[in-house]
């Protein structure tokens, strides 16, 4: 039997390697279908997804329907053979992954923020196209393209979330934390944890191992906000004053900033710790974070709104968020991820 496994990024990745490592799975059956991702481990069978090999509009055109060539790409990969998929959420690629007819059955796997909610709404089930209006005066041109392009309305109708699907028969739901997939029943729940001695692990974690240190996590995460920058940056200011009095700060820190960022001399974070004196040493923009966590020990890990602070508490680090610092707050997403505020110490001035 195969498996395949859709992947876009670090984190994906390295669930899907875990998972594979803990089922024992042999690589000759292993498909990994990556959404412009490199993967970073050698000897995997690694396949663009359909909608990265057919990007240009010409291709478009010639396979206008896309389930039906995507089926035929899937086809081709895997000899017209079984398999069983693993996906994160329900895209419309993953829709058409799991309704191909040589799908035996299919799993989740937990990929960040998504997999820790506590409840959905009418917006989360419909993420995809979350902002479209529920009525339309008019035809929607997106709409009538969806349909044209060969997504007829069953197909579309496959909801986005994991929850949907938490009653179908033998379907499992992997993770990292028992607090990922609140509401899948007990017994489909495998939580997974990587070989304390995988060398690999090391490897994707830039050859780092940090014991009793402190690392900081760049990102305002104001896509969940909607606040301007300057309340993040007011927020670093007393965090650094906050951290120093409870002596958690003393003479290093270590930076992890966004990914993509190369030249990080006017960026905001490191800018502020070198101006309270702080030594600070940027972590490789290659390394996978979570990694670090699994090979480091007793750390402090300080961030703002992020999954990654949820996985630093997972593999047993001290995690802060500066949130608690903003002059200016709203809701957001991670009020309802479950035990996120009760996992994360939210930083005050007192």
């Amino acid at each position: 039997m195969k498996h395949v496994f859709t992947i876009h990024s670090n984190l994906t990745f390295l669930i899907a390697y875990t998972i594979i490592e803990n089922l024992k799975l042999k690589r000759d059956d292993i498909i990994l279908i990556s959404s412009t991702y490199k993967v970073p481990l050698n000897g995997y069978n690694v396949y663009p997804s359909f909608a990265e090999k057919n990007n240009k509009w010409n291709q478009k055109i010639a396979k206008l329907n896309t389930p039906k060539h995507y089926d035929r790409y899937l086809n081709k990969i895997l000899n017209d053979k079984p398999f069983i998929a693993y996906i994160d959420l329900m895209f419309y690629y993953q829709k058409i992954l799991i309704t191909n007819k040589n799908c035996q059955e299919f799993h989740f796997f937990e990929e960040g923020n998504s997999a820790y909610q506590e409840f959905d709404d009418l917006k989360d089930i419909t993420w995809p196209e979350s902002k479209m209006k529920f009525r339309n005066n008019s035809y929607g041109l997106k709409s009538i393209i969806r349909v044209l392009r060969g997504y007829n309305l069953r197909l579309l109708s496959l909801p986005y979330t994991y929850s949907a699907y938490l009653n179908i028969k033998g379907i499992k739901f992997y993770s990292f934390s028992k607090n990922a997939f609140f509401n899948a029943p007990i017994d489909k729940k495998v939580l997974i944890k990587p070989n304390d001695n995988d060398k690999n692990i090391l490897k994707l974690a830039g050859n780092f191992r940090l014991d009793n240190q402190v690392i900081w996590l760049d990102g305002s995460n104001s896509r969940f906000t909607k606040l301007p920058e300057k309340y993040y940056y007011d927020a670093i200011e007393k965090a650094v004053q906050v951290l120093k009095k409870k002596e958690i700060i003393k003479s290093k820190v270590y930076v992890k900033l966004r990914p993509g960022i190369k030249d990080y001399s006017q960026n905001k974070l490191v800018l502020i710790l070198e101006k309270n004196k702080i030594n600070i040493e940027v972590l490789p923009d290659d390394m996978i974070l979570e990694c670090l966590f699994m090979v480091s020990s007793n750390c402090h890990v300080v961030g703002t709104l992020t999954a990654a602070l949820e996985y630093a508490h997972v593999f047993g680090h001290k995690a802060y968020s500066i949130y608690g610092l903003f002059e200016k707050k709203t809701s957001t997403f991670f009020d309802r991820m479950t035990g996120f505020w009760k996992n994360i110490e939210n930083l005050n001035k007192n």
